[in-house]
C-alpha cells in the first residue's frame, strides 16, 4: 500500500488526471472519466468539482454513499449522485462495484501524520527540506527525493548521524524514519527535523 500527503493528492484535480479521497482513500477515477469524454453529463461535472479534495461527507465509513428520503417521492436517494457513475468499457471497472469500493480505483491511502526532513548533499553543501509521509521506508524517501530534486541520487551513500552525531550510521532502506531511530520527538520546544546525509560516491552507474 502507497501512502501519499494530502500536498500531493490535490495536484491530481484535472478532467485527464482526477484523484479523490474517502476517509483516507484515495481513487484514481482518471480512467473511467476518460471512458466517459463521450458521454459526458451534469453528474460528471459535478463529480469534476471535487479533485483532488476529501469528500469523505458523502460517504459512510465502508465507502457506500449515504442517503437521504426524496421530499417528492419518499424514497432513498444518495447525497452524492456521481456515485452512480460507471465506465462505459469493462476494461476500466469491476462488474457489479460502486466506484468508491473498487479495488481498481484504489491507489492507496493518506499519511496518518506528515514528517519533516532535511536531506544534506555533502558534495553540494545544500540543505533540501522534505515532507515526508509517516510511513514511508528510506526507500521511499529516497525514490521521491530522485523524482523531485536529483535523478542521481541513488548513487549517493545515505547515511544518519548516530551516537550524538559522532559517526555516520547505515539506513535501513526498508524501515522508516522511526524503524531507523530518526523518531519525531515531543518537546516543549522546536527542534529541528532528522537530517540524512548524502556522500557522492563518484558511482555514475545508479541513476
Amino acid at each position: 500500500m502507497r501512502y501519499y500527503l494530502f500536498d500531493e493528492v490535490c495536484l491530481h484535480s484535472k478532467k485527464d488526471d482526477f484523484w479523490i479521497i474517502i476517509h483516507d482513500n484515495i481513487f484514481n477515477l482518471t480512467p473511467m472519466l476518460q471512458d466517459r469524454y463521450d458521454s459526458w453529463n451534469k453528474n460528471l461535472d459535478l463529480l469534476l468539482s471535487f479533485g483532488g479534495k476529501d469528500i469523505s461527507h458523502f460517504f459512510l465509513y465502508n465507502n457506500l454513499p449515504k442517503t437521504e428520503i426524496s421530499p417528492v417521492t419518499g424514497k432513498p436517494r444518495v447525497l452524492f449522485p456521481p456515485i452512480l457513475e460507471t465506465a462505459v468499457s469493462e476494461h476500466c471497472k469491476t462488474a457489479g462495484k460502486l466506484w468508491s469500493q473498487d479495488s481498481f480505483y484504489h491507489v492507496g491511502r493518506l499519511t496518518r501524520k506528515e514528517r519533516r526532513l532535511r536531506i544534506i548533499n555533502t558534495l553540494t553543501g545544500t540543505i533540501t527540506a522534505m515532507k515526508v509521509c509517516d510511513e514511508d521506508t528510506i526507500y521511499d524517501i529516497q525514490r521521491k527525493y530522485c523524482e523531485l530534486y536529483n535523478s542521481h541520487a541513488g548513487s549517493y551513500l545515505w547515511r544518519k548521524f548516530s551516537y550524538g552525531g559522532h559517526c555516520p550510521g547505515e539506513l535501513l532502506l526498508h524501515e522508516t524514519l522511526d524503524g531507523n531511530g530518526l523518531v519525531d520527538e515531543e518537546t516543549d520546544i522546536e527542534l529541528p527535523p532528522p537530517s540524512i546525509w548524502l556522500y557522492y560516491t563518484n558511482d555514475l552507474t545508479i541513476a
